[in-house]
């Protein structure tokens, strides 16, 4: 019995491993991921009639996406990543809360492909937006802004057909122009590094043949 139970558990191992490693050229996944926004500066809002200068703190991110293999190498990633509430204090004291909404489209480099540990590198754009609000009451929109983001991961396959997900990006963009209604009262500037973990699932070939 127990030469049957370690022969099983043997093949299993060796089941995983084979499937797992495989390209996903040509395949397309799903992302779920959580982890933490840091901002890089601290004057993430800028402006004289809001406040001189508050800085933003480390908030919770938390997102997912789509992935899909161009090539043994090269994948397409549509992501949306979502601060909810983000502190913004000024001398030490709350003076805001913010929330933010990033949306991204990427290109991964993945360094060997047929293995269980694929490192990666990418690169896309960003598009974000947000909403303020301050500790009085008064709530602002921030207008879309515009820029990049570089990153560096890894996926790690379980199975085949799933992987957990390390990611670290570092994202830039122009500052953004902060409204009350039609009026610009300030700029905000979400330059940030983002740390998270995450899923991949895979879909099999026949899901969409």
């Amino acid at each position: 019995m127990r030469r049957i139970i370690m022969m099983t558990a043997v093949g299993l191992v060796l089941i995983s491993t084979a499937a797992s490693a495989e390209s996903i050229a040509g395949r397309f996944g799903i992302t779920g991921k959580a982890g933490v926004l840091a901002p890089l500066r601290n004057h993430f809002i800028s402006s004289d009639t809001i406040s001189s200068t508050s800085e933003g703190k480390e908030s919770f991110a938390g997102g997912g996406g789509f992935i899909y293999g161009i090539g043994d190498h090269t994948a397409l990633e549509i992501e949306a990543l979502r601060v909810p509430n983000m502190d913004v204090e000024l001398a030490g004291s709350k003076v805001y809360e913010a929330s933010l909404t990033d949306l991204s489209v990427g290109l991964q480099y993945r360094f060997a492909p047929d293995s269980r540990l694929v490192p990666l590198i990418g690169a896309g754009a960003d598009f974000i937006k947000g909403e303020l609000s301050s500790t009085t009451g008064a709530s602002y929109s921030m207008d879309w802004t515009v820029g990049g983001h570089v990153n560096a991961g890894a996926d790690w396959f379980i199975t085949r057909g799933i992987a957990f997900s390390i990611d670290l990006r570092g994202i830039y963009t122009t500052r953004g122009t902060i409204k009350a209604g039609d009026t610009k009262v300030g700029r905000y500037d979400p330059l940030s590094i983002v740390g998270t973990l995450g899923f991949r699932l895979f879909l099999p070939e026949s899901a969409y043949r």
